[in-house]
This record gives structure tokens, C-alpha cells and sequence, in this order.
């Protein structure tokens, strides 16, 4: 006699990578949108900043010499402020671009009216999430200062990566919690928690990442010892052949992060939500 297995108990989980991807597909032109908002940042920071940057670094010019101390901690707090300034606007572009692309991500799951009510207050959540980031940062260089220099680089990815991943965790929970209502404190607070005691409930987000990234390598990796047999017996071949294999590889790159990224960001959203109704 057969027994019969109840239908519930054959009902898999839909990954929450792919409940994204189905989300996004439904809704392209908000998707559209997104990456419109993306793509103006990506303008900002890597054009128009760098060029403000540099305008503003050429008409600074430092004198050989100081005729006091006085004057040098002068011109020493005043370059200061003008770079803490450019971070300070760097950061404020991030978050106006991102507050942005986070309505359009709530506008996924119910429908709202706009509102830049908040936005300060996002701002803010960025800069103390920076700043908290930056502390740690100086305290791996003045680790890393006093490794040899034949260690330094494995000593480096060793703390970077994870320093990378929680970065992205947190900024990411803190975020969506805080487009979820959440105060200031309580995002930064939620956003930690999830980093070191629930990482369980955000661990697809990561593991995608760390799987594409390996995808890639093998594939860019395999790609390219094939050109190099390929092209072996002809090194001019080879030149031109590694040359647009490597430009080829950075829009690959790029493009499928980008994408991982941009699905990820619902992905955090829908957890936000979930955990706030729990």
C-alpha cells in the first residue's frame, strides 16, 4: 500500500533571491527607475566630484615653506574641512540616490506618496554608519603597520573581506529599517543584530555574491588560459585578444554585480518587513 505524502510537505521554499528576481520582473518600469537613479550617481561620483575634487586641490596649492606654525595649522585645518567637506558631499549624494531608489523598492511591495521628509534623518544614519566604519578602518591600518611586508597582503584580504560583507550587511539592514520607520538609533541597532546574531535570515544575500564571485573568477580564469593557448604562437594575437577579454571581463563584472546588488536590495527590504511584522 502506498502512502500518500500530503502536498504541504512537498512544497519547497522559493529562495528569496528568486522571489526578487520575480518581484522586479513584474514591475520593470519602477526596476527602469532604479537604475536610472543608479546611473546618475554612478555620473556624480566618478565624473562630476572628481573634477570638483580636483579643481578644488589645484587652487590649494601648499607653500614650499610656513613663515609660522600658526599659519601651517591654519592651512592644515583649513584643507581638512574642505576634504572632510567632499566626503560630506560625496555622502550626501549616496543618500539622496539611495533614499530615492528605497522608495522606489517600498513601492514593490504597497503603494506611497513620495516624501523627502526623512531624508535628513537618512543622511545622518550614513554618516554615523561611515564614521563607524572609518574608525574601524584606521584601526586595521595601525594593524596591518606593524605585519611584515611578505604577510601584509594575506593578512589584508583576511580582514577585508569580512569588513567588506558586514559593511554591506549592515548598511543594507540599517537602511530598509529605517525606510521601514525605524528611528536613527533603531536601524543602527537592528542593522547590527542582524549582522552578528541573525546573519541566518540575510545569509542567501551574501552567499549569492560569494558564489558569483567565484562563477566569475573560474569563468575569467578558464576564459583566459584558453586565450593564452589560443593566441600562444602569435603574441601580437595575444596582446589584441587579452586586451578586449579584459575590458570584456570588467563589463561582465560589473554588470553582474550591479544586477545581484540591485535584486539584493528587495531582498533586504522584504526581510525588513517580514521581521517588523513578526
Amino acid at each position: 500500500m502506498k502512502t500518500k505524502i500530503p502536498k504541504k510537505a512537498l512544497a519547497v521554499k522559493e529562495p528569496l533571491f528568486i522571489k526578487s528576481i520575480r518581484l522586479a520582473r513584474a514591475n520593470p518600469s519602477k526596476i527602469g527607475y532604479m537604475i536610472l537613479f543608479d546611473g546618475l550617481f554612478f555620473i556624480i561620483f566618478f565624473y562630476i566630484l572628481p573634477i570638483l575634487n580636483q579643481y578644488v586641490n589645484q587652487n590649494i596649492a601648499a607653500p614650499k615653506t610656513f613663515s609660522s606654525n600658526s599659519i601651517f595649522t591654519v592651512f592644515f585645518l583649513i584643507v581638512m574641512l574642505l576634504k572632510l567637506a567632499y566626503y560630506l558631499m560625496v555622502l550626501f549624494a549616496y543618500s539622496f540616490f539611495k533614499y530615492t531608489v528605497l522608495d522606489y523598492v517600498k513601492s514593490l511591495f504597497i503603494k506611497k506618496e513620495f516624501s523627502f521628509k526623512r531624508l535628513g534623518e537618512f543622511y545622518s544614519l550614513n554618516i554615523i554608519i561611515a564614521g563607524m566604519f572609518f574608525a574601524v578602518m584606521v584601526i586595521l591600518e595601525f594593524i596591518l603597520a606593524g605585519i611584515k611586508k611578505d604577510y601584509a597582503p594575506f593578512v589584508f584580504i583576511f580582514f577585508a573581506v569580512p569588513y567588506v560583507l558586514l559593511l554591506y550587511v549592515i548598511a543594507n539592514a540599517s537602511h530598509s529599517q529605517f525606510y521601514e520607520g525605524a528611528s536613527i538609533k533603531e536601524s543602527i541597532k537592528k542593522g547590527f543584530k542582524t549582522a552578528f546574531s541573525k546573519i541566518r535570515v540575510y545569509r542567501e544575500t551574501i552567499l549569492i555574491m560569494i558564489l558569483a564571485a567565484l562563477l566569475l573568477w573560474l569563468l575569467f580564469f578558464g576564459s583566459g588560459y584558453l586565450i593564452r593557448i589560443a593566441a600562444s604562437r602569435n603574441y601580437a594575437l595575444y596582446l589584441s585578444a587579452y586586451a578586449y577579454f579584459k575590458k570584456a571581463s570588467v563589463i561582465v563584472f560589473d554588470a553582474v554585480f550591479y544586477f545581484i546588488i540591485l535584486v539584493n536590495r528587495i531582498s533586504f527590504y522584504q526581510l525588513a518587513a517580514e521581521g517588523k511584522d513578526k
